[in-house]
């Protein structure tokens, strides 16, 4: 089943409410519509288990872990082309190279923050862009560190984000009618 609209008609924490509140798993696409595209990647993924937040990528190639990893110089293209040979398909290719020690938690836990968080958190800012949510799709295992977080969090973190930024233009706009009486 799949469930589609505009972030005009939906937000995005009443999205993640959706699949939080109904535990949902699969995968949430969003498509930046080109005007409100900024510096963004054209499509996001973010996939869900059972209402929590599990990996995200802006590709389906299944090599978004492994280049952030490669970015991050925690390991080489050579050694984790030979680790991900020895990984187990259905286990997060995360905890599989901790496991062999390729990573350690601390770069783990930073992965997760960097792959999920920050995206999550820069989507955000848009005002307008496609969603759909087709469950029950499978997860890719080669995109998860392992670890995840309820959508509950998210939906936090983007009312607080979305708090701040009224604060900021509030106070900006204050700065302006003060200047402007003086």
């Amino acid at each position: 089943m799949s469930t589609t609209g505009s972030l005009t008609d939906f937000s995005l924490t009443e999205i993640f409410q959706f699949i939080e509140k109904g535990r949902r798993t699969g995968l949430l696409t969003i498509r930046v519509l080109p005007e409100s595209q900024a510096t963004l990647s054209p499509v996001h993924y973010i996939w869900v288990y059972k209402g929590c937040i599990v990996a995200a990528a802006n590709r389906l190639d299944q090599q978004g872990l492994i280049s952030l990893i490669e970015q991050h110089q925690w390991a080489s293209n050579h050694l984790l082309t030979t680790l991900d040979k020895f990984c187990p398909i259905d286990k997060p290719l995360g905890l599989s190279l901790r496991n062999q020690g390729a990573l350690q938690s601390e770069q783990l836990k930073q992965l997760f923050y960097i792959q999920v968080l920050q995206r999550v958190c820069a989507l955000c800012q848009l005002k307008d862009a496609q969603f759909q949510f087709d469950q029950n799709l499978p997860i890719p295992a080669r995109e998860m560190t392992g670890l995840s977080v309820p959508a509950v969090v998210l939906r936090m973190m983007i009312e607080a984000v979305n708090q701040v930024q009224k604060l900021v233009d509030n106070s900006s706009l204050n700065r302006r009618l003060c200047t402007s009486s003086r």
